[in-house]
């Protein structure tokens, strides 16, 4: 009877120790590095998002003597609408969202796949606690990588049948929108 007692306790400690559901901010400013392996491309960026209005905002860095192209985006999926401004020749381009609306960070229904420590481990400041999740859709798994407690995105991998890998990694994140502004398109692309 004890050892019944004794197994039951463990298991339950066990299963208690798993980390509940965690949500991501929805409003959030950082720096991004989008990798895509299978066209050969790493963009260097400033992201702003906002999941609740379902927008974002992409500047990318200009690499000085440079003869690559970078943009200013504004998407608004809400409004089905992209600004597209050539911050070398200051054109801008009025269409719609490439593809759909993409969340970042975790989102309730998404697969909690492990925790783990990055760094120094029992030393204090020396390292950080992250959790993984995973999102299955009909065309796309997303692969999510938060901090723990506060759920702040780190990594976003999206596998794509048509698109193959995109990953993003976030830094010097800012939870809220320091400039609403923002959210208006550049005065080239206002008609």
């Amino acid at each position: 009877m004890f050892l019944l007692i004794l197994t039951c306790s463990l298991v339950g400690l066990c299963v208690s120790q798993e980390p509940k559901q965690c949500t991501s901010p929805t409003t959030w400013e950082c720096n991004e590095i989008k990798v895509d392996p299978s066209r050969n491309f790493t963009k260097i960026r400033r992201l702003s998002y906002d999941a609740r209005n379902r927008r974002e905002r992409r500047v990318e860095t200009v690499e000085r003597g440079s003869n690559k192209t970078f943009y200013d985006e504004l998407i608004l999926w809400n409004e089905n609408k992209m600004y597209r401004l050539d911050l070398k020749t200051r054109k801008c381009n009025i269409t719609v969202p490439h593809r759909g609306w993409v969340p970042r960070g975790t989102h309730p229904g998404d697969t909690f796949l492990s925790i783990n420590t990055v760094g120094a481990a029992g030393y204090p400041e020396e390292s950080i606690t992250v959790l993984q999740f995973m999102s299955n859709k009909t065309e796309e798994m997303k692969h999510i990588v938060v901090s723990s407690p506060d759920c702040i995105p780190i990594q976003t991998t999206i596998y794509n049948s048509t698109r193959g890998i995109e990953m993003s990694t976030y830094y010097d994140l800012n939870i809220g929108i320091s400039d609403t502004k923002v959210w208006t398109p550049p005065k080239e692309c206002r008609q």
